[in-house]
């Protein structure tokens, strides 16, 4: 299979090792903490169901890339092509080391999947979606374009996870036209999840995800949470972190036994629960 290996060589040959800091920027645009910031932004604060299908999109997408890494298991490029940690200025040399530290299978590129579900997904739900489309294109091609400058993977692994988000963002729309929004994403996002699950059992990853779903689904049909979003005040503010404090509580038992399946489920659906519940304790500001 080819996937086009002239052009990673050449990229990746391009970036001198004083340059990597500022590619490292760019990869950093789809790791988690930027990721959960959006979606929890989006769910808070511009629109309840938006937020709700973005969350699941993006857990959805990310549960598949794992289970297409698994079954296409095509290798990375070859260490070669990258720079040496030695060569890439601190503090970034260590972020740099942690990038480095990836699983063996390339395709799809799980960046790039996961920047194309939530910059798309978010941008599909702006109100000026041209432009935000557009501002979402300029995004994923950074995170795609510095994954191919590290030499961490091919061309097609890029055009594949955009193709993957693409797929899993236009699913959960369709379905959620044809259903009451969320139904149709919750309904995606099951079927994508158990799917994943079944070809990697036991993954605490694909269980995190499934969690996302499980907790999205759980919280829309048991908390009266109120459509208007946020605005920007103290109280608000005061909410995010109780929700953001009771995550990490959750988590905290991971730091402890390790990322198993169950501890990886069971704090997704706590944390996710929590952030979702919150805005229904509105009428607790004052």
């Amino acid at each position: 299979m080819s996937r086009s290996v002239g052009v990673a060589e050449f990229l990746a040959g391009l970036v001198p090792p004083w340059a990597l800091p500022v590619v490292l920027v760019a990869t950093t645009l789809a790791e988690a903490p930027i990721v959960v910031a959006l979606v929890l932004g989006r769910y808070w604060f511009r629109d309840r169901g938006d937020g709700m299908r973005l969350a699941i999109v993006v857990a959805t997408a990310f549960a598949a890339m794992l289970a297409l890494k698994h079954l296409f298991a095509l290798p990375r490029p070859p260490a070669e092509l990258r720079a040496p940690v030695s060569a890439v200025p601190a503090p970034f040399d260590v972020i740099y080391e942690s990038l480095l530290d990836t699983d063996e299978s390339g395709f799809p590129s799980g960046h790039t999947t996961i920047a194309a579900a939530v910059f798309g997904g978010a941008a599909l739900d702006a109100e000026n979606r041209r432009k935000w489309l557009g501002v979402a294109a300029v995004l994923v091609a950074l995170v795609g374009g510095s994954r191919l400058f590290l030499a961490v993977h091919y061309l097609a692994d890029i055009a594949g996870g955009i193709a993957l988000a693409a797929v899993v963002i236009g699913a959960a729309r369709l379905a959620d036209g044809w259903l009451e929004a969320p139904k149709g994403a919750l309904a995606v996002g099951s079927v994508g999840v158990l799917l994943s699950a079944a070809v990697l059992p036991g993954s605490p990853e694909v269980l995190a995800a499934a969690g996302v779903v499980v907790a999205v689904g759980l919280m829309w049909l048991s908390v009266d949470v109120p459509e208007e979003p946020w605005t920007l005040s103290v109280g608000t503010a005061e909410r995010a972190l109780v929700a953001v404090g009771i995550g990490a509580l959750a988590a905290t038992p991971i730091l402890v036994f390790g990322m198993t399946p169950v501890l990886a489920f069971v704090v997704s659906v706590v944390g996710v629960s929590a952030a979702v519940a919150v805005p229904a304790f509105d009428d607790l500001e004052r």
